[in-house]
């Protein structure tokens, strides 16, 4: 039993400090386990300049994510695996983590998908180490780790083709809510009332699970890439203005990206996203540029809100811009798991003929991997 006691510190030592290095595979008689990770800490100043109210911000920020993956894999493709993501923030407390899936199929053919997890980006961003958020509807609704709701995902590889279903039912992140808190002058007493939005409406309820389904279409060439896809709420009446109110679940979203790599310098993307709901419509549309270590970007953005004419109200307009660049520092002191970003964004915001919003700010990012 002695023997026993000190053999499994040290292999408990020589698993923790082989895997904090650069991260490590093992073999096991299930297959293989894969233990890594990475520290994501930012630095950043923020401005935010309006007629009410202007704020300037610093603060330290990130997280610490531990990255562990199981697969089993036959040599005829058959699969099974898994992958969890916990996180932890700058006070050592653990957040909601990324990834938490698992999965099976065979390789380069199929693939089924369950958990918390990222579809395919219908809307790239690039290196966008920080942006002032100035943005509208992105085909990302439905694209996952939301914050409830459950995901499954079925997947097919054709040669230079991909095509994927991913689901989100549940809940979703279009609908979001707000409580406030009265005390009774008499009785002491405390009352909470929540109050829903969806999709910008006001007074949300939702009577059933929604499920939207999120299909995407992908084709990769030397040069290009090119996807396509769209979001759309299978379930009538999940949620409503009110009880009774109007229906809110009519809505339908579609995206779009490109990818062209001139050389191995240079990379050019476009992105596109429209939105139509009950509430208006949104769209957004913007390029980017990869340059060596240096990426830049400008995404345009439009919210329209529909109003009810026969109050004499009109649509209300909001229009966003934003523009942001990032430039990364590879192996800092020589380490070549370790590198800096420096990321900077400007961004405004108008609503109809009132005075435009401006924010910008600016972050050094560090990033380690273990």
């Amino acid at each position: 039993m002695k023997k026993l006691n000190v053999l499994v510190p040290s292999v408990l030592a020589l698993f923790v400090a082989s895997a904090a290095h650069a991260g490590a595979t093992f073999d096991t008689p299930q297959g293989k386990l894969m233990l890594g990770g990475d520290v994501e800490y930012n630095l950043d100043a923020t401005h935010n300049n309006s007629d009410a109210l202007v704020t300037d911000n610093q603060s330290a920020n990130g997280r610490i994510l531990v990255d562990i993956e199981g697969e089993r894999a036959l040599a005829n493709g058959n699969y099974a695996a898994f992958k969890v993501n916990p996180t932890f923030d700058t006070n050592a407390v653990e957040g909601s983590g990324e990834d938490a899936w698992f999965g099976f199929g065979v390789k380069n053919d199929w693939g089924f998908k369950m958990g918390h997890y990222e579809a395919y980006d219908l809307s790239v961003a690039g290196q966008d180490t920080y942006t002032t958020g100035n943005e509208g509807y992105r085909a990302k609704l439905a694209r996952g780790r939301a914050s409830s709701g459950s995901q499954v995902m079925l997947s097919k590889e054709a040669g230079q083709w991909h095509a994927e279903v991913s689901t989100l039912f549940g809940s979703d992140q279009a609908y979001t809510t707000s409580s406030t808190e009265s005390a009774n002058l008499l009785t002491g007493a405390i009352t909470t009332t929540t109050v829903g939005s969806y999709h910008n409406v006001s007074g949300a309820v939702q009577n059933k699970d929604p499920l939207i389904a999120r299909p995407v279409i992908a084709w990769t060439g030397d040069t290009v890439t090119v996807a396509v896809g769209g979001e759309f709420n299978l379930v009538s009446d999940a949620y409503t203005q009110g009880v009774d109110g109007a229906n809110l679940s009519d809505w339908s979203g579609y995206g779009a990206t490109t990818t062209v790599k001139v050389n191995d310098d240079l990379s050019l993307n476009l992105r596109g996203a429209y939105l139509n709901d009950v509430a208006g419509s949104s769209y957004s549309v913007g390029p980017g540029a990869q340059y060596q270590n240096f990426y830049v970007a400008y995404l345009y953005s439009k919210n329209t809100t529909d109003t009810d004419a026969a109050l004499g109200t009109t649509d209300s307009h909001t229009k966003m811009n934003e523009v942001y660049a990032s430039y990364k520092i590879p192996g800092v002191m020589g380490l070549d798991n370790f590198d800096m970003y420096l990321g900077a964004s400007y961004g405004t915001t108008k609503v109809d003929s009132a005075d435009t919003v401006k924010d910008y700010g600016g972050r050094v990012r560090f990033k380690y991997f273990f």
